[in-house]
């Protein structure tokens, strides 16, 4: 092995990136996760391709979503995430509201961030 195959590849930057696998994720990092399921629901929902979809600035209603389109993403999304009926009648309401103020899939996922950091529902 020559010096300069060497010197490649002990200076790769993975390789000198410390990595902590044990580290829990950001709030912003786990907003961004959630947003990719939002993102996909909407995609079906929608019947458009994913990657049609900005998670911080695609408009649910100009992507062709109405109210009953939206209540069924907010459904999907509360199941995909485990919360039982009571749950999530309580978050339906919060990520409705949010929706309309600001239709991202971002803004729903911090909507939705925001309820499970405070240890429930947010109050709409």
């Amino acid at each position: 092995m020559s010096t300069e195959s060497t010197a490649r590849t002990t200076e790769s930057p993975a390789a000198a990136a410390p990595t902590n696998a044990d580290a829990p994720p950001t709030p912003e990092a786990a907003s961004v996760r959630v947003a990719e399921s939002v993102r996909r629901i909407w995609a079906e929902l929608l019947q458009i391709d994913v990657e049609a979809i900005d998670v911080r600035h695609s408009d649910f209603f100009e992507l062709g979503g109405y109210s009953l389109l939206a209540l069924q993403a907010i459904g999907r999304l509360l199941e995909e995430r485990g919360f039982d009926e009571f749950e999530a009648a309580e978050l339906e309401g919060a990520l409705l509201n949010r929706l309309f103020e600001e239709p991202t899939p971002l803004a729903q996922a911090e909507c939705l961030q925001s309820a499970l950091a405070a240890g429930g529902a947010p109050r709409a």
